[in-house]
Parts: C-alpha cells; sequence; structure tokens
C-alpha cells in the first residue's frame, strides 16, 4: 500500500563541524573560513541545508553554528561540505575556495561517536584539508529538557570597586572537545548569586548519554575587554538529576600557585527534573547493527533467464527487477551493515544434481559442483555477482513456499542488550504463494525475533493475497489461534514504481522499518547502549570518488 507524501523524517540531527591543516589562502595572515552545507535525497539536485559561522585568521577552525538537518532511515541523503575563505559574512564570487568533500548522512550516524573524518579536495583535486563532522539526534517527539535551579557561595572578588558579575557557561565534551551549548544571564554584584531556572534540550546537551562529561566554566562579565574566570567543575545529566549536589569551583592556575588554595567558591544544584524517551536513531549510535538477508524466487514461472521476457533475464544495460530491488534496498541499508555480509538464499528451484525442489538454498554456490557455499557474501555488488551468476545454474522449479525461508531468517535473527542487531529479510518474488498457512505460521513466530519482512512482488501477476501478510488491518492470525505479537511485513509491487525513479522502491519498502524497529525494542526492554565512541583514523575518501555515490 503507498503512503500519501509527504511523510515526517524518522528523526532530526544536529550536525557539528571542524577543520585541520586548511590550505591558507591569505598572503599576509591565516585564512577566514566558513563552511556551507549542501544536501540531497537520493538524486536530486543538492540544495542549501545551512551554514557555519566565520572564524577568522584560522587553518584549524572549531565551529560553533551547528547545521540541522531531517534524516530518514529509508532514503539515500548525500551531503556536500564547501569550505570557503570568507572576506566580508557571506560567500560571494571574490572569496577563495579552499575545498570540498561529499558524503553519504547515513554513513555519518552510523559511525563510531557519529563522527566522521573526511578529506577535502580543492578544485583541481589537491588535498586542501580536513573536515570533521559530527552528528547528534534531536528528539522531535518529546520536548525533552533537563531543568536545574542552581546557587553560589563565596565567588571570588574579582571587580576592583565592586563584587563579581557572574554567569557560566555550559559545555558538552564532543570526540573534537568541549562544544558550548548554553550561556547563563549575568548575576550582577554578587559573590552569592542565584540564578534563575536553567533550562536546557537534553537533546542538545547530551546526545542522549547521561553519563556524558558536561563543563561549567564560570566567568565574571567586564563590559570592556576579556571576562575573568571565576572556576569550573565537570559533572554528568546524571549527576544532577541526584541532586541536591554541591560542588567546588576550581581555577587550576591558582590551585598550582598557591599552596593555601582551596577553591574560588562553590554551587549547590538544589533541584532538577527530567523526562526522557528513546529513539530510533539512539540504538543507531548505540551501534545497533541493521542488516539485510535476501531471498530470491527461483520458480519457473519467472521465465527462464535466457528469455528475453524473463524476470531473470540480464539485459546488456538495464538491470531487471530483481537486481534493481537489490541495489534499490541494498543501497541504503549498506551503511548499517558493519560487517557488510549479506546472507543470500534462492527458493522454489532446483540445485545441480538433484532432483528435489530446494525452498531454501544458498545461491552462493561451488563453480565447478554446483553445491552450497556459505550464503554470506560482501555488499550490495556481491548479492547482484551471485545472483547473476548462479540464476542461470539453478534450475527454475516451484511451487513458491516462502515458510522455510521465514524460518532460516529467524534462526539468523538474534540481539541482545550488549550487542544489538536486527535483521531485514527482503524476498522478492513473482507469483502468489503456495504455503499461505505455513507462511502465517512462520511469520506470527518470527515476531518474537529481531527481524522485519519486506516482500516485493516483481511481474504482472495478482498479488493481492500478500495483503493478508501486511498487517495494516489488524494482528495478523491463523486458524489455531495463534496471533502476531507485531506487525513485521511490508509488501510492495515493483511494478508500481517501474515508472517512478529508482529511489522510491526503497523508500516505500523500508518506510515502517524504525517502528517495527522501535516495537521490538520496547517489547523486550531492550534500551539503547550507550553512544559509541569516535576513535580518529585517516579521512575517509570523498564520496564523490566512490563509483557509486558519483555525481
Amino acid at each position: 500500500m503507498i503512503a500519501q507524501q509527504p511523510h515526517p523524517p524518522t528523526s532530526k540531527v544536529e550536525l557539528r563541524i571542524s577543520c585541520t591543516n586548511l590550505t591558507n589562502k591569505d598572503v599576509l595572515s591565516k585564512s577566514d573560513p566558513k563552511v556551507y552545507v549542501f544536501s540531497s535525497f537520493d538524486s536530486e539536485k543538492m540544495v542549501p541545508l545551512g551554514k557555519t559561522e566565520k572564524i577568522n585568521n584560522s587553518l584549524n577552525p572549531v565551529f560553533k553554528t551547528p547545521v540541522f538537518s531531517d534524516y530518514y532511515f529509508e532514503r539515500n541523503q548525500r551531503l556536500k561540505f564547501v569550505v570557503v575563505d570568507i572576506d566580508n559574512e557571506d560567500w560571494n564570487d571574490s572569496d577563495d575556495f579552499i575545498g570540498s568533500v561529499e558524503y553519504s548522512m547515513a554513513s555519518i550516524v552510523s559511525a563510531p561517536g557519529s563522527t566522521a573524518k573526511l578529506t577535502l579536495l580543492s578544485k583541481h583535486g589537491h588535498h586542501a584539508g580536513n573536515l570533521t563532522v559530527s552528528a547528534e539526534l534531536i528528539r522531535t517527539n518529546t520536548k525533552m529538557s533537563l531543568a536545574f535551579r542552581m546557587s553560589g557561595d563565596k565567588f571570588d572578588k574579582k571587580d576592583l570597586f565592586g563584587k563579581s558579575d557572574p554567569y557560566f557557561i555550559v559545555s558538552k565534551s564532543t570526540p573534537s572537545g568541549f562544544v558550548q551549548v548554553y550561556q547563563s544571564q549575568v548575576k550582577y554584584n554578587t559573590l552569592n548569586p542565584v540564578f534563575d531556572l536553567t533550562e536546557i534540550s537534553m537533546d542538545e546537551l547530551t546526545g542522549g548519554d547521561v553519563k556524558r562529561d558536561l563543563l561549567f566554566a564560570f566567568f565574571d562579565y567586564d563590559s570592556i575587554g576579556k571576562h575573568d574566570f571565576i572556576g569550573s567543575f565537570h559533572t554528568t545529566a546524571e549527576a544532577i538529576l541526584s541532586m541536591p549536589l554541591k560542588l567546588e569551583l576550581i581555577n587550576q592556575n591558582k590551585k598550582e600557585k598557591k599552596s593555601s588554595y582551596h577553591n574560588s567558591g562553590t554551587v549547590e544544584i538544589y533541584e532538577a527534573r527530567l523526562n526522557r524517551a528513546p529513539e530510533f536513531m539512539d540504538y543507531l549510535m548505540g551501534g545497533c547493527e541493521i542488516s539485510l538477508i535476501a531471498g530470491i524466487d527461483c520458480t519457473a514461472s519467472n521465465l527462464s533467464p535466457d528469455n528475453v521476457k524473463s524476470l531473470h533475464y540480464k539485459h546488456p544495460t538495464i538491470p531487471n527487477a530483481y537486481a534493481n530491488a537489490i541495489s534499490s534496498i541494498g543501497s541504503v541499508l549498506a551503511p548499517y551493515d558493519f560487517d557488510g555480509m549479506i546472507p543470500v538464499f534462492g527458493f522454489g528451484g532446483d540445485l545441480p544434481g538433484s532432483p528435489v525442489t530446494n525452498h531454501c538454498f544458498s545461491m552462493n554456490l561451488d563453480p565447478s559442483s554446483g553445491k552450497e557455499l556459505d550464503p554470506n557474501v560482501r555488499g550490495v555488488a556481491g548479492v547482484l555477482d551471485v545472483y547473476y551468476r548462479n540464476i542461470t545454474v539453478v534450475s527454475l522449479s516451484g511451487p513458491t513456499c516462502f515458510a522455510p525461508l521465514i524460518k532460516r531468517a529467524s534462526e539468523l535473527s538474534n540481539t541482545s542488550q550488549s550487542n544489538q542487531k536486527y535483521s531485514i529479510l527482503m524476498i522478492i518474488t513473482d507469483g502468489e504463494i503456495m504455503d499461505m498457512e505455513q507462511t502465517i505460521e512462520a511469520i506470527i513466530k518470527a515476531t518474537e525475533k529481531p527481524l522485519s519482512i519486506v516482500i516485493i512482488g516483481v511481474g504482472s501477476a495478482n498479488f493481492s493475497s500478500m495483503e493478508r501478510l501486511d498487517g495494516d488491518g489488524g494482528p495478523l492470525s491463523n486458524g489455531a489461534g495463534m496471533i502476531a505479537k507485531r506487525d513485521i511485513v511490508q509488501f510492495v509491487s515493483h511494478e508500481s514504481f517501474r515508472d517512478k525513479p529508482f529511489y522510491m522502491l526503497a523508500e516505500e519498502t523500508l518506510r515502517e522499518i524504525p517502528r517495527q524497529f522501535m516495537e521490538y525494542m520496547e517489547c523486550n526492554r531492550i534500551r539503547p547502549n550507550p553512544p559509541r565512541k569516535y576513535v580518529e583514523v585517516n579521512a575517509s575518501v570523498p564520496v564523490a570518488q566512490m563509483a557509486n555515490l558519483s555525481v
């Protein structure tokens, strides 16, 4: 069933950007870099998404202004980062282009720490520095914030003719250092400030990790010149919520110079409150793997691959419906599959040397004997390779039975709190199911596993009975009284997308996955793991240099 457009994003994300070792474009000083971010969904044209502030005289800028973006799990989104040496405030023809790079949103989100270090290239393809981008979840389905009240006692006196005018800045730890997320109002002429109620979005403050290191730095405000540092302390959102909490302000310079130094005042957090609910992206950032399992219909109704009318016919330049579905779905899921291995099965065919129809077999066959090998192949290219190579080796037979394949996928689908993994079984078929009751029973049992099933009907057959498996009309049940715990099946007719853009098949097929995923995790009380830590590695090759994502 085709959902109406437009549909809401899976999540919203905040992108934080920094650069290192930028090419210097100024003669008498250093460049004044600014980053412009562009976005493209699927095959659409790049459009402006946002921009950072300009940082003067720096080849290693850490930008404070984030760029916000919608995130759709079911769509391919490319991002383009353009770094320019800005003379004024906005980009024009007189400004010097430093470098640019493209990368996919999914690759950033699914990376450890949701952070990627990328290589910037100049107009001539030369190395122009590195750009690091980090993604953080912005929760839109809940208005969640950390609200607290705080007071100070016996702050250091910083003003010559008065007391102090204290205010504080809250920063969060990131892979590239601390990033400011909040600045309070100034409390004038006091050493014992009582600050107003502070309310900070938990999305910006912690990114979902209540143990994340937070830095509270206190300053004395000066209308002219540099603000004087009073002292600071480290804490976490978790600690704040365990109030009352009393902390010492420490000025490290004073501590090192004076042996009698104790502190520069104290702060008490005496009221705090928080409400929180996990989201789909919390699991991705915590390292949950989304893996693909492919099932290919090898029944005779497809016609022999040698026949130009066959659904398995390999055209020299145009992919057939099976290859189109594999590429469309696989390209979206690939960034979330950490090991890159995809099990590929066939059903409804006879293997070489066997007179019996096999309803679930590895499509990865030994070239000499035709015997089954490990069904795991590497990436979408590996799936296409074993499909095209072995669909001519298998004898197409029948009937069309799904139950054995679903049972095998269920056996492969396992997860735990510490090692989270969710599987998506993609069944591509050209005909009606002949083992409907057995398939329904297998699906009902599979609802207890971390598994979703997407069925793509190819060709012009009547797929009306498939609608029974799609639980949009209510929980799936059988005659024995078994009832599905949740809806895990989505059916899409490939014919409905024949004259539409390539990406729309995946968009429609995968749209329900985040909801089905969350139902499983909530039902089994599996919480997101803490966000994975970013470990700096060599900069990634720009997307524009990758053949499958070239522009």
